[in-house]
């Protein structure tokens, strides 16, 4: 997760991966896993732009955080060459 603020000053958040709040075997303490559910929670709430890698994550941010679909924007994460 990143966050900044763009040159209008709107609070952009970007998520890359929700796997680990699906996932048991995600590597994460328990403290670990409600305190990165915790920050990424009150961090998407408060952005008024969520950037996303693709659909499966937007879904997952709208529901585990219930946000507005009108915050999400799906861009592609650019591909590295081989």
């Amino acid at each position: 997760m990143r966050k900044y603020k763009d040159s209008e000053g709107r609070r952009i958040v970007e998520v890359d991966d929700l796997s680990y709040l699906g996932d048991r075997d995600h590597g994460y303490s328990w403290f670990q896993l409600h305190k990165k559910h915790h920050t990424t929670g009150w961090a998407v709430r408060k952005a008024d732009i969520v950037i996303v890698p693709d659909e499966t994550v937007a879904k997952d941010v709208v529901k585990y955080y219930l946000i507005s679909k009108d915050k999400v924007v799906i861009r592609p994460l650019p591909q590295t060459p081989a």
